[in-house]
């Protein structure tokens, strides 16, 4: 019974540990989702307005997408614009997706060998944004960022794209620190308010195995003295009377009466006469084994029932040892 409600009780807590720890993760995909959407829009959004703005500022554009010098007046637009904002670095490709201009915080450099990028080509493919978010690793990059490749539109042609690499340490350093924060916040509050509860049901649930185990100690056992009572002392009794056939053992049983006890009680009190009960139990416990029974049938009468005996002088070897030993003086306060 007692193991079987343990068992019940640490799956509980095994429970409400698993579900808590599916909490902390599950909020925790969560920040990085959200995290991660808000960086692609903010990259969206940051190409996007780069391209508009390169439309709007470079005429000839078109031309330089299809592979043509730009011009001087192009030139001095990308010498200014390159330090600016949160664009680190751009490139221009034509509609077919093969660079044709590079730009960084350094410097600007207009292609001789195009490169391919399958990114350029699909946003122009599927007139959408392509983005890929990066951790910056070579010399000079930040150490978050995105690549958004962005369709330019002249009029409603595309001529080009432009692959923004936005820098976005900052706001993925804000973001996650912003979520992160919120998320453990209810993380905290969620513990807190499952926490609790589940700390009172398993002190209840404590308290409440130790009254049932006191209650089946007290149902079969004395309170004074912590023996087994008289219906134990029976019960354990027609035990050892139930094998005897099978083993060809004898039981001897020998009862204990106190002398005089009730003078004890009168002339040194109720807590004299306890003292000395407990101490004869003590004793009585101490000279047996563990195979005997002890018990104390009520008041001053105790009973040893001696188990697998082989001869009769074993029980009278005890009855004398028992005479001997509570003789002995007990000495009260």
């Amino acid at each position: 019974m007692e193991t079987l409600e343990n068992t019940s009780v640490w799956r509980y807590l095994a429970l409400l540990v698993m579900v808590f720890g599916l909490l902390v993760g599950g909020t925790w995909i969560a920040v990085k989702t959200t995290t991660d959407h808000l960086l692609y829009r903010n990259a969206t959004n940051t190409a996007r307005n780069w391209a508009q703005f390169l439309a709007g500022n470079v005429s000839d554009l078109e031309q330089i997408a299809a592979g043509e010098t730009p011009s001087s007046a192009s030139l001095a637009f990308f010498e200014a614009a390159r330090n600016s904002g949160e664009v680190f670095r751009y490139t221009i490709f034509n509609r077919y997706g093969y660079s044709v201009l590079v730009s960084d915080r350094n410097k600007i450099t207009p292609v001789d060998v195009s490169d391919f990028s399958a990114a350029a080509a699909g946003s122009i493919k599927e007139d959408k944004p392509v983005v890929d978010a990066k951790k910056g690793s070579a010399p000079g990059e930040p150490e978050y960022f995105s690549e958004a490749y962005v369709p330019v539109l002249v009029g409603e042609r595309p001529v080009g794209v432009v692959a923004a690499y936005v820098d976005q340490t900052a706001e993925r350093n804000d973001f996650t620190r912003t979520f992160l924060a919120a998320a453990l916040s209810l993380c905290a509050l969620t513990g807190f308010s499952f926490g609790l509860p589940a700390i009172a049901w398993y002190r209840r649930t404590r308290e409440k195995q130790q009254a049932d185990r006191r209650i089946r100690f007290l149902a079969h056992h004395d309170v004074l003295t912590g023996l087994p009572n008289r219906g134990r002392v029976i019960e354990r009794l027609e035990g050892a009377l139930a094998v005897l056939p099978s083993t060809n053992g004898r039981v001897a049983v020998h009862f204990i009466d106190v002398d005089h006890f009730k003078q004890v009680n009168d002339t040194l009190g109720h807590d004299a006469g306890d003292f000395l009960l407990r101490t004869i139990g003590e004793r009585l416990s101490a000279m047996t084994r563990t195979e005997d029974i002890v018990g104390r049938l009520g008041g001053d009468e105790f009973v040893v029932v001696q188990t697998g005996l082989a001869a009769r002088q074993m029980a009278e070897e005890l009855a004398t040892r028992i005479t001997s030993v509570l003789s002995a003086p007990a000495y009260f306060r």
